[in-house]
This record gives C-alpha cells, sequence and structure tokens, in this order.
C-alpha cells in the first residue's frame, strides 16, 4: 500500500502502459519509473504467493482452520478484487472512480489481514483456557462504529482527493485561501474542504472513543493507539499542505491511514463481540438467608 502511494506520488502509474505485462515482458527493461511500477506488481504478487501458503499451513491446523477459514475466503475474495482493480487502473489510464476504489480495496485486504493475524493470536491463546471479554456499553459500541464510518468516508474522501489532484486546492491551513476558511464548497475545493471537515469530526470521535473506554482492559490500550495515530494523521496531512505534498510524507500519511484502518477494525471488532454488562443481582432478604445456608 505504501509503494502504491509511491506509485502515485512519482507519477509512475502508466509507466507500465499494459497489464498484466510490463510493455509486453514479464520482466521489462527497468528505469526508475518503471521499477517503482513493476515493483509494486511484483511485490503484489509475493503478498498472494504468501496468502496461499497461510491458508496451506492453516489447512494443516485443524482448530485454526476452523476459526479462521470463513475470514481467509473473504480475503481471497478481497485480494482478486484488488488485483483486477490494479488492471483497470492502468487499463483506463488512472481514472479517478479505479483509483479510489484500488485504494479503499487495497485498505480493505490490510483490515482482513490485520483480523485473521488476531484471530490466529486468540486461537493460540485459547489453548491455555478459554479468553474472556470485558463487557463494552451501547454507546461505546455504537461510538466505534461511528468511528469505522467517518473512517470509511474519510478514506474515500483522501482517494478522491488524490485521483483529482486536489491536494493543493487550498494552498493554507488552517484556513483554506488567505483569511477564509470555506471559501466554497462547489468542486475540488469543496471537496477538500469536506476531507478536512471529516478528518476533524474523525479525530474528536476517536478523542471520544478513548476517553470512555480509557479504563477498559482490552479496548482501552486500542483505543488510545487509534488517537495517537489519527493525531500523527492529522498532522501529516497539514505538513502535505504547507510541504507541497512531498512524496515522503505522502507515503507516510497513507501508511498511517492503513495503520489507522487496522486499528480502527481491531477496536471494532471488540467492541462488538463484548456482552454488555449483565445487570447486579439483588441481594438476598434476611428471610432467605437461612434457607440459602441450608
Amino acid at each position: 500500500m505504501v509503494l502504491g502511494a509511491v506509485v502515485r506520488a512519482r507519477g509512475a502509474g502508466l509507466a507500465c502502459p499494459d497489464w498484466p505485462l510490463c510493455f509486453g515482458e514479464l520482466v521489462p527493461a527497468l528505469d526508475f519509473g518503471v521499477i517503482l511500477e513493476w515493483g509494486h506488481r511484483a511485490l503484489a504478487g509475493s503478498v498472494s504467493l504468501l496468502l496461499v501458503g497461510l491458508s496451506a499451513w492453516m489447512y494443516q491446523d485443524r482448530r485454526a482452520w476452523a476459526a479462521c477459514r470463513g475470514l481467509l475466503g473473504v480475503s481471497f475474495v478481497v485480494l482478486a478484487l484488488q488485483v483486477v482493480l490494479g488492471g483497470l487502473t492502468v487499463l483506463k489510464l488512472l481514472a479517478s472512480w479505479t483509483v479510489t476504489s484500488h485504494l479503499l480495496v487495497g485498505n480493505l485486504f490490510g483490515v482482513c489481514l490485520t483480523l485473521l493475524s488476531a484471530r490466529l493470536f486468540e486461537v493460540a491463546q485459547e489453548q491455555d483456557g478459554p479468553v474472556m471479554s470485558a463487557p463494552v456499553s451501547p454507546a461505546l459500541q455504537g461510538l466505534a462504529w461511528g468511528v469505522a464510518g467517518l473512517y470509511l468516508a474519510q478514506m474515500t474522501l483522501g482517494g478522491l482527493v488524490s485521483s483529482r489532484f486536489a491536494g493543493l486546492v487550498c494552498p493554507q491551513w488552517p484556513a483554506c485561501a488567505g483569511d477564509m476558511f470555506f471559501p466554497s464548497f462547489g468542486g475540488l475545493l469543496g471537496l477538500q474542504l469536506t476531507h478536512r471537515l471529516v478528518a476533524y469530526a474523525l479525530t474528536f470521535a476517536i478523542a471520544a472513543l478513548a476517553w470512555g473506554a480509557w479504563d477498559h482492559p482490552r479496548l482501552g490500550g486500542r483505543s488510545r493507539l487509534l488517537l495517537l495515530l489519527v493525531i500523527v494523521q492529522v498532522a501529516l496531512g497539514i505538513a502535505n499542505v504547507l510541504l507541497r505534498l512531498p512524496v515522503e510524507v505522502t507515503a507516510l500519511h497513507s501508511a498511517t491511514a492503513a495503520a489507522l484502518g487496522a486499528a480502527t477494525a481491531l477496536v471494532v471488532r471488540d467492541a462488538a463481540r463484548a456482552r454488555t454488562a449483565p445487570p447486579l443481582a439483588a441481594a438476598p432478604t434476611p428471610a432467605a438467608l437461612p434457607e440459602i445456608v441450608a
């Protein structure tokens, strides 16, 4: 995903103008742009082979296979879709919808691998006894899902901003142009401003989640990690504007976005799986005490 961002930032998305080959060859003559684009494809192929190898290993372990085969199947479907979108991105000459879809599905694949890893760790831990989950309130569960929705919206907006070259239509921060914060919500300007507003909303939502889950044994640490990641992500977004989209910052922005998606998936998973706290049982009346003793 990070290499894909570098390919995009370097303008090397069509360095290989055909697909699945590159200039009609499996291994083309290499220059800087081709190295980036062809290397991106080769790395994607390596990920595919590793997933096949993981599947073969899991099939030999009954407990791992029973626990993870459904999620593994989803991972293969998402990977296949990502490969198709990668080809369409080239064949459709970097059309905005293909670039944005490629970004979204790539991050979805990263989420699948994160959830798969978490489940495999649980399978290993369950050999020592059942893994207990502390209760989570319905309000906190709803907030976790809200964070996931805002993250999806922000990732989509980020893909559109990048694919439509709207990263610098607001050349300043925190204002957009001069002393105007919201000069217009039309066209590319509106796209960039909406991207900023959703970033602020996502940050506040994650801060509220971290505050509410601060003392939770599992959700607390992960929600605080989520808060740290979103603060770093906002800082990188600001740096992208102020430094005029340097490749290094763009790559870090994409890497942090992927980490943010993985952490969000874990938080939502933990919140959704935890049962709400059962009501406290009423204390026995004095008349019932002898009967209990008996």
